[in-house]
């Protein structure tokens, strides 16, 4: 059919319309009042195609579903249509218009080689779950600068599956949809573990060309930030500095650690937390959703995926705030019971599948800051002879896959930095807990790990050789009276020649076993360090093994 026989329908008053009369129809169409607002604008209309792909694939359900405050709807994308939001009956809600379902199921097959992770990202910020004390209305620091349209440089801290990219990608698309804000943005993503100085310097270009062309300023997120070295870190600095471009960085690491000072010190840090239950289970009811979806619609499987209140609060347990944990939990459970399981699925049946699985059977991070926050908290449960503290931390750390000679080897520290002069054979203790490891290695060698946190947690402590050991160091560092430099007295002097003999070498050394119980009076410090500080100054051990203070805490909760 050629052009002059084709005809369209007019998305004002819905008339057939030949295709080359279209415009002259619409001039004089859109003079009429009488027009359907909800209706689609003849923009939706020409775009149909492109805004087809914005359909949401992250809904719940069928049916509205009220859970724990959030609404969770199965609408389309609100960019498809230009109708005003209303709230829609459930009778309303699940009669399709013509061809709906057929066009729900193509965009499901299109994306049914994502993740399920990836088919769950939000579309908005109304989606978004989480993170309120930075995305409140009300007093959100985030939300102030979206409101304002404005998106400065930042660094996203969190744990992982707290939905760090999401965000990045929210926040330039919210602000790009705001009205009457003179400032767009245009997003690209890359990440640390692939991105070189190479490509650096070619998004900078691109970003200089396209702020002169378009006036839209380029927002750079770099996901797992914390892997660029120094030198890669210090080549965005001048570019943020100068606004080339926004900077976003996500990072699971403590960025006082892994980032530049430089860098920090000119973008915001905002720290996003774990979800909490409530905030994972809308997620996971949506994840639900979409898998039951797929079920019906694409592999033509009538059961639908069910849980039990218990099994439920099971994955929330299992996924410890980890968004990602718990959805990728969930496709393992829907994959493994998709032609068995008619009933809701079962407790047994998730610890099956976790105690098979070793990623989701661990909630230790062996590289991470986890790492560090457990081992300082096994330190100081040993210190405050906490032994069933101690012992819970070390099992975190065991069944985490920490390394245990990095135990074992923070053992013998304790034994020496805490116990000290107080109970020598602690120290023999943990140099023997870390021979075993090495002899025997885990799972044998758990409980002589045990073993020795208990018995350091059960010893005295005596801080004495720790805190006179550091009162040296720090003198001989800083030379304080010329400690490190003052001559050794002539008689303790090793005198292995003849010529060192006739220097005086050792003259005048008085051999302690010759005498009476090992008594002489020699002096062993150089003369002239004590010249100039007194023997006070170089009595490093002072016989006090604790302090002197005292917890108020302590005394009032004895009271109690």
């Amino acid at each position: 059919m050629n052009k002059t026989e084709q005809t369209i329908t007019c998305p004002v008053c819905g008339k057939k319309v030949p295709f080359l009369k279209i415009n002259a129809h619409l001039d004089k169409c859109t003079e009429e009042p009488k027009r359907d607002r909800n209706q689609p604008t003849l923009r939706t209309l020409l775009d149909h195609k492109r805004k087809i792909e914005e359909i949401v694939l992250d809904d719940t359900s069928s049916d509205v579903k009220e859970v724990e405050g959030n609404t969770l709807t199965n609408n389309v994308s609100p960019q498809l249509y230009d109708s005003p939001k209303k709230k829609m009956k459930k009778s309303e809600f699940n009669a399709p218009e013509p061809n709906s379902t057929e066009l729900e199921i193509n965009q499901l097959k299109k994306a049914q080689h994502l993740p399920l992770s990836e088919k769950l990202r939000p579309k908005s910020l109304n989606d978004y779950i989480g993170q309120q004390h930075i995305l409140n209305r009300e007093t959100g620091s985030l939300y102030l600068y979206i409101e304002k349209g404005i998106i400065p440089s930042m660094i996203l801290w969190g744990p992982p599956g707290v939905g760090k990219t999401s965000l990045a990608r929210l926040l330039t698309h919210t602000v790009n949809n705001q009205q009457n804000m003179s400032t767009k943005y245009l997003l690209l993503e890359t990440s640390a573990t692939k991105a070189n100085a190479t490509e650096l310097r070619n998004i900078f270009d691109k970003s200089k060309k396209e702020y002169h062309l378009t006036k839209r300023r380029t927002v750079l997120f770099i996901d797992e930030i914390h892997r660029f070295n120094k030198a890669q870190q210090d080549l965005l600095l001048p570019h943020v500095e100068n606004g080339d471009i926004v900077l976003i960085g996500a990072t699971t690491e403590n960025p006082s650690f892994q980032l530049n000072n430089a860098l920090l010190s000119r973008c915001q840090l905002f720290v996003l937390e774990k979800l909490n239950n409530k905030e994972l289970k809308v997620v996971l009811i949506r994840a639900i959703a979409m898998l039951n979806k797929y079920r019906s619609l694409v592999w033509k499987y009538s059961s639908p995926l069910k849980f039990d209140e218990k099994c439920f609060s099971f994955i929330y347990d299992t996924a410890m705030g980890d968004t990602r944990r718990a959805i990728n939990l969930l496709e393992l459970l829907e994959v493994s019971t998709r032609f068995k399981v008619e009933g809701p699925i079962s407790i047994d049946k998730v610890k099956e599948l976790i105690q098979v699985n070793g990623e989701l059977r661990t909630y230790y991070d062996t590289h991470g800051e986890n790492h560090y926050d457990t081992i300082s908290a096994f330190h100081k449960s040993v210190r405050g002879s906490d032994e069933n503290a101690a012992l819970y931390y070390l099992a975190r750390m065991l069944q985490g896959g920490e390394d245990p000679l990095y135990i074992a080897r923070r053992m013998i520290r304790i034994a020496s930095e805490d116990i000290g002069l107080a109970d020598s054979f602690q120290l023999s203790l943990s140099v023997a807990a870390h021979d075993a490891v090495m002899k025997v290695g885990l799972p044998e060698a758990e409980l002589a790990l045990a073993q020795c946190a208990v018995s350091l947690s059960r010893a005295s402590k005596s801080v004495e050789l720790y805190r006179g050991w550091n009162k040296l160091k720090a003198m001989l560092k800083s030379n304080e009276f010329g400690a490190a430099d003052c001559p050794i007295p002539l008689h303790i002097r090793n005198a292995p020649t003849k010529m060192m003999e006739e220097l005086g070498y050792g003259k005048g050394y008085k051999y302690n076993p010759h005498f009476k119980d090992g008594k002489v009076l020699q002096e062993y410090f150089p003369q002239e360090l004590l010249d100039r500080c007194g023997r006070e100054e170089v009595s490093f051990l002072n016989g006090k093994a604790l302090g002197d203070m005292e917890d108020s805490d302590l005394n009032y909760h004895d009271s109690k």
